[in-house]
């Protein structure tokens, strides 16, 4: 496995994640190998076990291509025919409409059937100790008609899987789950590839969030559980030869089975035997003739199952729902993006970013309360927001590259221009062009002076009882140098973490004198606006900063909260607020007078309770304390 190819994907991929997500895997395979494999997240919402390979995740619908393989297999061995009436196999089968004895396992596998749909009673459940499913699918079936004529169209139909699932153990006389372990999964070596009825414990199941494990008892349709390594193993079967598959069966499976009565319907008639689609194509990628695709939705996970004839390839990628991706479009992303590191060029609407154009390009931009990186890979263009406190997220994501901008949703548009020796990151958004950042500029390295304040904390020492401002962005800041930028230093500022209005506000700086420093940006329209002066002084033995508008003071210097109150019968404006450091744990708040504020912050000055907002104090085990 190609690590560095796997690290890169990876991190592509984080970039289109939310902040709080539970998990997602892919595995992509190249000429026969696994090429690149990662989980990102963790095995459930604790977060107390981080994803990994081995982790197995519900693929849903994409079951139904091992029921396909099972039933053809038995074809293989004569022991069933595609196009012999269901009722031979299964004689306890009956439904209200007498067309049912029309129906085969053709029409089953390609969604012809006429079948109402799904048999919904125990589809999804968390414990399969005990399981009547069979009994519960005759009864429904018995009290049920059929939508269409068999062979008349296809309408997707979870209930001729489960027609076929039970073809495949009346005729083989083992139970589904031990004939697919058997004749499909451990012979190809996916030994993590099991039914609810026969799960492998050695590879753990995602669960989404605190959701509790989700199990499918409509094995046939939807009951796989695997890692994506052992899915594009399987996927493997469907490329030159395979262990468990005539090529016969291959091709047959791979043929336009389904039907339609509207000339205009296309989906319809791309069914094969279990595949969504045999001839899947995309308008961005040269994805080859022949390819198979099969999705995979359940209460907790959605997964894209394709094979690529052309590429000899085979990608799997499954997320909990909590992820939000489009996994169709972020499994092509990340294909097109490996299979361009091999010198292989699926791109087609839009181009390859030209190498020595990413490089001139890439790195850090800046506007005034935030910090931008570009991220250059294949046709597309990733643009980031970065936080020196480690935090991360996407931007602007999948921007793709048509030869002079970059295009993301709604035809917004993004290209970057050069003036004076800076150079701009510009926004077209429907006709109105305008810079977003400028790319931070090289500036000598900080003294030793600037270097002693990294690091530091300093905390509001100057608001008022009335002033609403701190309650969002300012009740603190920590300085800290830009990566890879050593001559500018940014002001790390704290406030709510649940602040959906300004978030986290990190203003850059450089120094011009021992205590005095200021902003650089000259960025047109908003992309300069709100520049921060810091202007650091020594009292009485405290370092304080005078920073837009309120007055910080270094944490090394506070006193220790003992049990102090307020000071003076009225807040006084002339006067600093008076601040404390909690080294313990704070149980019970003080008293707050009429027309005076209490402001707790945690260790990393994040607030935590504001006499003025209200609501309820947690105690807060380490932090500072704001008496106004």
């Amino acid at each position: 496995m190609n690590e560095a190819l796997t690290q890169k994907l990876s991190a592509v991929l984080q970039r289109s994640l939310p902040k709080n997500y539970t998990s997602v895997s892919y595995a992509i395979s190249y000429k026969g190998q696994i090429l690149c494999a990662d989980s990102l997240g963790y095995q459930d919402g604790s977060k107390l076990h981080p994803a990994t390979t081995s982790c197995t995740y519900n693929v849903a619908s994409v079951s139904k291509i091992y029921c396909t393989t099972a039933v053809m297999q038995l074809v293989e061995q004569g022991k069933v025919d595609l196009d012999t009436p269901i009722v031979e196999y299964l004689p306890d089968f009956k439904m209200l409409d007498e067309r049912y004895r029309q129906i085969t396992l053709r029409h089953c596998l390609s969604h012809t059937s006429g079948l109402p749909g799904t048999q919904w009673k125990h589809f999804s459940t968390a414990d399969v100790s005990e399981n009547h499913y069979y009994e519960e699918v005759y009864d429904y079936m018995a009290h049920s008609y059929l939508k269409a004529a068999p062979g008349e169209y296809s309408t997707y139909c979870n209930d001729g899987f489960t027609l076929a699932e039970m073809v495949v153990a009346q005729v083989s006389g083992q139970s589904y789950a031990e004939y697919c372990m058997e004749h499909i999964t451990e012979p190809i070596g996916a030994h993590s590839s099991r039914l609810s009825p026969v799960r492998n414990t050695d590879y753990p199941l995602v669960k989404e969030g605190k959701k509790p494990g989700e199990l499918l008892l409509i094995q046939g349709g939807a009951g796989y559980t695997t890692t994506m390594m052992d899915l594009c193993k399987f996927g493997q079967q469907f490329l030159g030869d395979s262990k468990i598959l005539s090529q016969k069966s291959k091709e047959e499976m791979a043929k336009r089975q389904g039907a339609t009565f509207l000339e205009e319907d296309i989906r319809s008639t791309a069914f094969g035997l279990g595949w969504d689609s045999v001839c899947y194509s995309d308008p961005d990628y040269d994805l080859g003739e022949g390819v198979l695709q099969k999705s995979g939705n359940s209460f907790q996970f959605t997964t894209q199952f394709m094979v690529f004839p052309k590429y000899d390839a085979v990608l799997a990628i499954s997320e909990t729902h909590d992820c939000g991706l489009d996994v169709p479009e972020v499994g092509l992303r990340l294909l097109a993006t490996a299979l361009y590191d091999q010198g292989v060029n699926l791109f087609s609407r839009y181009q390859p970013v030209p190498q020595e154009l990413a490089q001139q390009l890439d790195g850090t931009y800046l506007v005034p309360s935030a910090i931008l990186h570009t991220h250059f890979y294949g046709s597309f263009l990733d643009i980031s927001m970065d936080s020196v406190r480690g935090g991360s997220h996407g931007y602007l994501k999948a921007l793709k590259y048509d030869g002079k901008e970059f295009v993301g949703e709604n035809d917004s548009r993004y290209f970057f221009v050069e003036k004076d020796g800076d150079t701009f990151l510009m926004s077209n958004l429907r006709g109105k062009v305008a810079p977003m950042a400028m790319k931070a500029p090289k500036l000598p390295a900080i003294n030793d002076v600037w270097r002693s304040r990294l690091g530091k904390k300093y905390v509001l020492c100057s608001t008022s009882p009335w002033d609403l401002i701190p309650c969002e962005l300012m009740t603190g800041f920590v300085l800290k140098s830009l990566p890879e930028q050593e001559g500018i230093l940014v002001a790390s500022c704290s406030g709510r973490s649940d602040s959906g209005v300004y978030g986290l506000f990190e203003g850059t700086f450089a120094p011009v004198t021992d205590t005095v420093g200021t902003g650089f940006l000259r960025t047109p329209a908003n992309g300069s606006r709100d520049l921060l002066t810091p202007c650091f002084e020594v009292k009485e033995g405290a370092e304080y900063c005078t920073l837009a508008s309120y007055t910080f003071r270094d944490v090394d210097s506070l006193p220790v909260y003992s049990g102090q109150g307020f000071e003076g019968e009225a807040y006084d404006h002339q006067t600093y607020n008076q601040v404390y450091t909690l080294p313990h744990s704070l149980d019970k708040l003080p008293h707050v007078p009429e027309n005076r504020r209490l402001i707790v912050l945690d260790d990393n000055m994040t607030t935590v309770y504001d006499s003025l907002m209200g609501g309820k104090y947690e105690p807060v085990k380490k932090g500072y304390l704001i008496l106004v």
